[in-house]
């Protein structure tokens, strides 16, 4: 599971030299660090239309594909690829999410507090990611949507929730972008186990409105 995640780099030049990426024109007057990001909100990706790689806006959401579908935040990695839901993106649409770290939460139903989970190393992380364009059928507005794949959960994750966002190691980007969909099974497991580390956070990121850095106060 993967509900909401951080992306708190300062400045946008700074991931665009990371990853070595053409940039969409409309993200560098529009990006801001995000402390809170929650579905249905846009946010940063990568993806490599003509083997090129390019920073673009999604919307966390991805409609499934009939008229009517529910939409999906994540979509299980172990099936995405035979999944009727999911195997035209998986095959055509694999994208990275670009994320410094994700909250899950622990406790008492009632007392749920969040934990965010980030490198041990500060640093990006590149959550595999599927999309599809879906067009407005009024406007003809094309937006790129998104859900994040899960995987089962690491030793850091699994005293928490069974499942984590699959994290791509950077030095196979290229490979998840680009590759056919039978060469990249290999990229979709748990994360190290000591590539994470927990920090409790107060209950502020239940509220999606509140996107800030109070939401990383540690409690």
């Amino acid at each position: 599971m993967c509900g909401r995640f951080t992306l708190t780099t300062p400045k946008f030049d700074t991931l665009a030299d990371l990853f070595r990426a053409e940039v969409d024109p409309r993200l560098p007057a529009t990006y801001r660090p995000r402390f809170n990001i929650a579905p249905s909100t846009t946010t940063v990706l990568l993806t490599a239309p003509h083997g090129v790689r390019r920073l673009e806006p999604g919307l966390w959401g991805l409609p499934g594909p009939f008229a009517g579908s529910n939409i999906h935040i994540n979509a299980r990695s172990e099936t995405a690829a035979g999944s009727p839901a999911f195997r035209d993106a998986f095959a055509r649409g694999r994208c990275g999410v670009l994320a410094d770290g994700f909250y899950e939460w622990a406790g008492p139903r009632a007392k749920r507090l969040p934990l965010w989970f980030h490198p041990r190393e500060p640093g990006p992380l590149l959550l595999g990611a599927i999309f599809r364009d879906d067009a407005d059928p009024d406007t003809g507005e094309v937006t790129r949507r998104f859900a994040i794949l899960t995987t089962r959960a690491n030793a850091t994750l699994s005293p928490y929730h069974e499942r984590m966002p699959v994290i791509l190691p950077l030095a196979a980007c290229d490979r998840w972008l680009t590759g056919e969909a039978r060469d990249v099974a290999d990229l979709l497991g748990p994360a190290a186990d000591d590539l994470l580390v927990a920090t409790p956070v107060g209950p502020r990121v239940n509220d999606v409105r509140l996107d800030d850095p109070e939401c990383l106060t540690p409690r």
